[in-house]
């Protein structure tokens, strides 16, 4: 008799003011439809109800889920539900039900964000390699100096040094010293963003040219990481922290690879890519 009373309870979303900035939730979580294990569409199904409780309290996810994986998607909603779900809420383990399907039931009460109140602005952050071609690359729509405001963080050839510059053309001076990786970095309002890439390549004594388009979702007070994939995509692909931290602190043949000297570049570039966004990165 519990068992289906919960269900009835899952069935559609209760949503009741209980205060100015709260709100009750009881709402029905559904695994991606693929049996796996237990364990794992148990956390599917407690990802989608967290998921619909922080779309509740206002915050919007379902635009993010289409530009990057799925691993930074559950960083992303598990972050979110830290922030507005309230303490005492309950996970109820329905499990599996006639079509196969996973569910729980999530109840408890949310901390509402009120339209409009978080318009902070956003990181989005390039992580490129060196160009094996010419590329050029807009940000919707304008050149990258047009965009502000603008840093790109690079180490310099043959040094223990990361230099930083404020438009493309002092970069491109510096051109030659480069070594593989960099990051670009624009603070931007938040919102989808489009990333227009050209690639012009020599096949032979023939020339053809990649055009690829991005819609980089920016979220308010949050960094937003790309890389650069070169041949033969010459786009752009959703990535994180780690990964960018990484091409820095382990892929540059800096003069120092030991692993304190690693940590000292992560540190670094956590500092200052920090210190652009006003937000810890």
């Amino acid at each position: 008799m519990m068992k289906e009373l919960l269900l009835a309870m899952s069935l559609g979303i209760a949503c009741n003011a209980v205060g100015a900035d709260t709100l009750t939730v009881t709402i029905k979580g559904l695994d991606d439809g693929k049996q796996t294990s237990r364990q794992q569409d148990y956390r599917e199904a407690v990802l989608d109800a967290k998921r619909q409780a922080i779309e509740q309290a206002g915050v919007t996810v379902t635009s993010r889920t289409t530009v990057v994986n799925a691993t930074l998607q559950e960083d992303f909603i598990e972050s979110q539900a830290e922030a507005v779900l309230l303490p005492g809420f309950q996970v109820i383990d329905i499990g599996y039900i006639a079509d196969g399907t996973y569910q729980v039931v999530l109840s408890g009460r949310v901390q509402a964000v009120a339209a409009g109140a978080d318009e902070r602005p956003g990181v989005l952050a390039l992580a490129m390699d060196l160009y094996s071609v010419p590329i050029t690359f807009q940000l919707d729509g304008r050149p990258l100096d047009a965009a502000k405001p603008f840093l790109a963080i690079c180490a310099t050839q043959d040094s223990q040094a990361i230099a930083t510059f404020t438009s493309l053309r002092e970069l491109k001076r510096c051109y030659g010293n480069l070594l593989h990786h960099f990051v670009y970095l624009f603070k931007l309002p938040p919102g989808k963003h489009r990333l227009d890439i050209k690639a012009s390549i020599m096949y032979g004594n023939e020339r053809s040219e990649k055009i690829n388009m991005v819609e980089a979702e920016v979220l308010p007070g949050q960094y937003t990481v790309y890389e650069y994939l070169s041949d033969p995509d010459y786009s752009f692909a959703a990535a994180d922290r780690e990964f960018l931290l990484g091409r820095f602190a382990r892929d540059n043949r800096f003069r120092d690879t030991t692993a304190a000297f690693r940590g000292r570049v992560e540190r670094s570039l956590v500092d200052r890519i920090s210190a652009f966004g006003g937000i810890t990165f």
